[in-house]
């Protein structure tokens, strides 16, 4: 199988389509760089959020474990490094890589400009998805502006999710909601026709007891860095570029070869994206 975008006025569309059957290739591959020829020395702190499932989290043993953490560490072992995983609460992240109490964040920090003044960072490993959820039983059955026009799409107010549906899907007639649970009962309940939010909250949410079997996913998902599609990377100290190049080889070393579409795939079974 193989992976591409459809356009769709200024959106990517990710067709149903991927590398190793399940997942995309989120990753722009630099085809003609060289292995490293100089490698950071002595062991490399690896920074994780203690809570950011499934990417960083302790598992009920209390061990960290998660999709970002085992990219990490496959990362490393590519490229024969030492790693270590050091787990910290979301806001100590920051602080603990500029103090130097670690090397690199591998998960859990949002991109911006307030980070990135003493920062660098590799190519995105995850892009975050738009998703369309509807009822079963609808007489619609792709996310496309025609289909979706005149009906009720629900999202949750002052997100980029609204950004996204005001710009694209301005004939639905759209639903602003307080939470994302209540988006979610809604829907369930029937007071929508279909609802738009992040793919793997909305992909939880359908597999859980909560949607009692509801609803299903409205087609594969969007990809619009304009609004809501942040990437996933590792962040460095801006004195460590050779660390991040090392990361950054080793990371499209693992997606050519499919070991980060089965991670991904192990932590997102059954998702479509």
């Amino acid at each position: 199988m193989y992976f591409c975008f459809k356009i769709l006025a200024l959106v990517a569309f990710v067709n149903s389509a991927f590398a190793n059957d399940d997942f995309p290739q989120f990753r722009h591959v630099d085809s003609g760089a060289a292995a490293p020829t100089q490698l950071p020395i002595g062991e490399i702190k690896l920074l994780t959020d203690e809570d950011f499932a499934p990417f960083s989290f302790k598992n009920s043993s209390g061990e960290m474990t998660g999709a970002s953490i085992e990219l990490a560490l496959l990362a490393c072992a590519e490229i024969r490094m030492k790693c270590v995983i050091v787990a910290k609460p979301f806001n100590e992240l920051l602080p603990a890589l500029r103090n130097s109490e670690g090397d690199a964040i591998i998960s859990g920090l949002r991109i911006t400009k307030a980070v990135m003044e003493k920062t660098t960072i590799t190519r995105p490993y995850f892009f975050s998805l738009g998703q369309f959820i509807a009822r079963k039983g609808m007489p619609f059955d792709t996310p496309d502006v025609r289909s979706l026009a005149g009906r009720r799409i629900g999202f949750v107010k002052d997100t980029t999710h609204q950004a996204f549906l005001e710009i694209h899907f301005d004939r639905a007639a759209l639903t602003p909601f307080e939470t994302e649970a209540s988006l979610f009962e809604s829907l369930r309940t029937g007071g929508l026709d279909a609802a738009f939010a992040d793919s793997l909250h909305a992909q939880f949410w359908l597999k859980g007891s909560v949607s009692r079997g509801c609803c299903d996913v409205l087609g594969a998902g969007f990809i619009d860095r304009a609004t809501f599609s942040s990437g996933l990377s590792f962040l460095v100290r801006r004195d460590q570029d050779v660390l991040r190049e090392s990361f950054d080889y080793a990371l499209d070393r693992l997606q050519t070869n499919g070991a980060s579409a089965k991670i991904f795939s192990r932590y997102f079974p059954g998702f479509v994206f």
